[in-house]
């Protein structure tokens, strides 16, 4: 995955700025700094959502049995298959089985997650030896023999048949008698955007016709609005859905300040109000900062964040050079339908416009870590009110096929630009400036 990793979005007290890959201060909205890509995951396969034990993905992966018996590895893929099967009948007691019945924790831990996915309504479920299983030593208390392995899991949930996720964890397993049970289950690492909140986090689910919301039991009781506000966002952004379906269900999670800084392994700074996550080229959840993202204001945040989602799916190329059309048209689609005078951060980009910083928008980057919330505003402002002229003046057909050739397509802009509004880009913007006003 060459892109940004993640799209952060950030409160300010003047202005709701939300945003690309980076992150900024308090109160209601901004973005600062960038987040180094990931390398390629391999490209999702449809993942059944019934639990039979044929198929590809219930063999273990080649190799996995070169290094030790056949047996072994049969032993543990069958093991793996029959606890994928048990979640996706609901069946706890299926699934709580692989467990050693000496390990309460570990029976704990499997018991939460159950709980967890079951209310994520898990529609896909696998669990495929990701390599050979390796001899550990036992605990001096515990003479087994015992080996880990690495288990790939891929994941989706609500929609049946729906392409998965996939996140590696490490496994630990002992010899009881013949029969080999689970003793330690690892997290999915940060390297890996680990851990994800299904894996160490109590949840409380609703889901909508467009959205799955979870959250915290701590905003248990914001479930039932923050859904309703979901999906008006979701109805807009839908609509920009120009390459592609929706997804089948956009994922939003409400995080507490425990979990704010633990989910994906990327930490935030305390003035960050949320963010989306690609976990793959084609999937992005959203994370939103319960304690800033009040009530009134998941609506607007999730409008500019969704229209992440659609926009920017199965890019599969760095669009980071492009901050301005990114952001700018994530913050089109919170603003579409509404006039210029609605848009909080209109003083910030009149006093950026004005300021001697602006020069063109091939110099429009993301705000530096240093910046100011007005400096921060101000070019997501800017950033805005390009996109928003150009549809304004040519249509917003032209302009989401300039997107579309700039951002998706990695070609040149002013190329683009010749190609949909008959001028360079400058020039197709000049009056950026009147916009403003």
């Amino acid at each position: 995955m060459s892109r940004p990793l993640r799209l952060a979005l950030v409160l300010t007290a003047a202005v709701a700025l939300l945003g690309g890959p980076a992150a900024a201060p308090d109160e209601r909205s901004a973005i600062l700094a960038p987040l180094a890509g990931a390398p390629a995951s391999p490209q999702p396969s449809p993942v059944a959502a019934g639990p039979g034990s044929s198929g590809p993905g219930s063999q273990p992966r080649a190799g996995a049995s070169r290094d030790v018996p056949q047996r072994l590895a049969g032993q543990l893929q069958a093991a793996l298959d029959a606890q994928a099967a048990a979640l996706l009948r609901d069946d706890e007691p299926g699934f709580l089985a692989v467990a050693d019945a000496g390990e309460p924790a570990l029976t704990s831990q499997l018991r939460r997650r159950f709980a967890v996915l079951r209310a994520l309504r898990v529609a896909g479920w696998r669990e495929t030896l990701a390599g050979a299983p390796e001899p550990v030593a036992a605990p001096a208390a515990d003479p087994a023999r015992q080996w880990r392995v690495g288990v790939e899991l891929r994941y989706c949930f609500v929609v049946p048949g729906c392409a998965p996720v996939a996140v590696q964890v490490e496994t630990r397993w002992a010899d009881r008698d013949g029969q080999l049970r689970l003793v330690a289950l690892g997290g999915s690492p940060a390297s890996g955007l680990g851990p994800r909140p299904w894996e160490v986090s109590d949840l409380r689910v609703a889901v909508g016709p467009r959205v799955i919301v979870a959250a915290t039991p701590r905003y248990a009781a914001r479930l039932a609005a923050a859904l309703a506000s979901a999906e008006r966002a979701a109805a807009v952004a839908d609509r920009y859905a120009r390459w592609g379906p929706p997804p089948g269900r956009y994922l939003v999670y409400l995080a507490g300040p425990d979990e704010w800084g633990r989910w994906y392994g990327v930490p935030q700074p305390s003035w960050v109000a949320g963010y989306a996550m690609a976990v793959s080229d084609d999937d992005t959840e959203i994370i939103l900062n319960a304690e800033k993202v009040t009530r009134n204001e998941v609506t607007d945040t999730l409008r500019h964040e969704l229209a992440h989602v659609v926009t920017l799916a199965g890019v599969r190329r760095s669009y980071t050079a492009r901050w301005w059309l990114v952001e700018g048209i994530a913050e089109y689609v919170r603003m579409v339908g509404r006039p210029l005078s609605a848009y909080r951060g209109l003083s910030q980009a009149q006093r950026y416009l004005y300021s001697g910083q602006w020069s063109d928008l091939a110099a429009l980057d993301q705000p530096p870590v240093s910046a100011s919330v007005g400096d921060a505003a101000g070019r997501y402002g800017v950033a805005f009110l390009a996109v928003r002229c150009l549809a304004q003046r040519y249509g917003e057909d032209r302009m989401l096929r300039f997107f579309d050739a700039v951002v998706r397509r990695g070609g040149d802009q002013d190329r683009a630009s010749l190609e949909q509004f008959g001028s360079p880009l400058d020039a197709a913007v000049h009056s950026l400036i009147l916009c403003a006003h």
